[in-house]
């Protein structure tokens, strides 16, 4: 689910704790017409509007965003005696929409905290005991998505994979994570749910090994996560049943929650690298802020978005930023991943740059274990990609 706001109210500390406790991806807005672009599609999303983003440009384009589209939107405005007077037509189309908060202009965590949930609960599709009935009786399943990796041949190998969630429902066959993990933040059930994941995917190491599959695994940790003491120490016990090194798997956390050096849940962050999980700075974007927590967190390897990748191929400036930024991690001793590779073109391109791992369609989608171990076992063609 995304936060969609101005770069204005991104500076708030009270918007980045939101982020993370409600594991959210935080969207910029720059303009009414960036506005427009984001509130495309069906994902779900809440929208932050400050009085100084309200316009009828903004108005409009919630008015006239696509029947799937789900939304919430919080107003920090006063709703009866704005500042500024031209907007009261606006403030007046956008209390008529179905899920609307209004909070104070001056906000806090406290009150943006609740009119989140608020505006997240009118979303929600799925019940509580629906997503318990599903953990217990094990109606989740893992998908895996190779990576591949430059090795020391310059050949690239599948050496890696991204354990992703699906959920078997009953009534409603295979469901995407898009369409339930909104539900699993709500009802504090992440932690039961990434457990099922680890806990999957150590089994389907050990299958793997014993079939001469050698593969690590990568896992997405939801930021809300980092507030559990014992997350830790659970990861452990997981990983220790099965006999594994911790090393073999990776945690994966969005770079949007992490502004803050100081807060309390990189502390969990440090112990799980302490234990030696690696971890990923993922969805990682080419700014000045972006670089300033790379080199202050504690992580192994970045993941470059693939929209970052996309400019840089078509930017001479942004290009030698990128690589620039790759010379940076690998300096700081971390390896870099980009996502979302779908073509050759683009494949070619992060060869040259020193990108050390790809992923994405063009290696290959997310897919089951019998098909990942036929496709990329040992002596398989797919295995080197030259």
């Amino acid at each position: 689910m995304l936060l969609i706001a101005s770069e204005k109210s991104k500076r708030s500390r009270a918007v980045s704790n939101i982020v993370r406790e409600l594991s959210l991806s935080l969207t910029i807005f720059a303009s009414p017409a960036t506005f427009a672009e984001l509130m495309g599609g069906r994902a779900r999303r809440i929208v932050l509007l400050t009085e100084a983003d309200i316009s009828d440009s903004i108005v409009d384009s919630l008015r006239n965003a696509d029947p799937g589209t789900e939304y919430g939107v919080i107003v920090a405005a006063d709703r009866d005696s704005p500042k500024d007077s031209t907007i009261i037509g606006a403030l007046e189309h956008l209390a008529q929409l179905d899920n609307v908060e209004w909070i104070d202009p001056a906000f806090d965590y406290g009150s943006l905290s609740e009119a989140a949930r608020n505006c997240r609960r009118r979303m929600l599709r799925v019940s509580r005991d629906d997503l318990e009935e599903s953990l217990h009786e094990r109606r989740f399943f893992v998908q895996y998505q190779p990576k591949v990796e430059r090795s020391s041949t310059a050949e690239w190998r599948t050496r890696e994979a991204e354990a992703l969630v699906r959920w078997r429902h009953p009534e409603h066959g295979q469901v995407g994570p898009l369409e339930f993990l909104p539900e699993m933040e709500e009802f504090g059930l992440m932690g039961r749910l990434t457990d099922f994941v680890l806990d999957e995917s150590a089994a389907q190491l050990v299958r793997w090994k014993l079939k001469g599959i050698e593969l690590s695994i990568c896992i997405n940790l939801a930021s809300s996560q980092l507030s559990d003491k014992q997350l830790v120490a659970r990861c452990e016990e997981i990983v220790g049943r099965f006999r594994l090194p911790c090393s073999t798997f990776t945690f994966e956390v969005a770079e949007q929650n992490l502004a803050d050096p100081d807060a309390p849940h990189l502390e969990t962050l440090a112990n799980l690298r302490a234990k030696g999980f690696r971890l990923c700075l993922d969805g990682f974007r080419v700014t000045a802020a972006s670089l300033a927590s790379l080199e202050r967190l504690p992580f192994d390897e970045v993941k470059i978005q693939a929209s970052a990748i996309a400019h840089a191929k078509n930017d001479p400036v942004k290009l030698k930023v990128l690589a620039a930024i790759i010379g940076l991690a690998h300096n700081l001793g971390m390896t870099v991943c980009a996502e979302g590779i779908e073509d050759m073109e683009t494949f070619e391109f992060l060869k040259t740059i020193q990108c050390d791992k790809m992923q994405g369609f063009l290696i290959s989608e997310a897919v089951m274990p019998k098909l990942l171990r036929k496709v990329y076992g040992p002596g398989s063609k797919s295995e080197r990609v030259a």
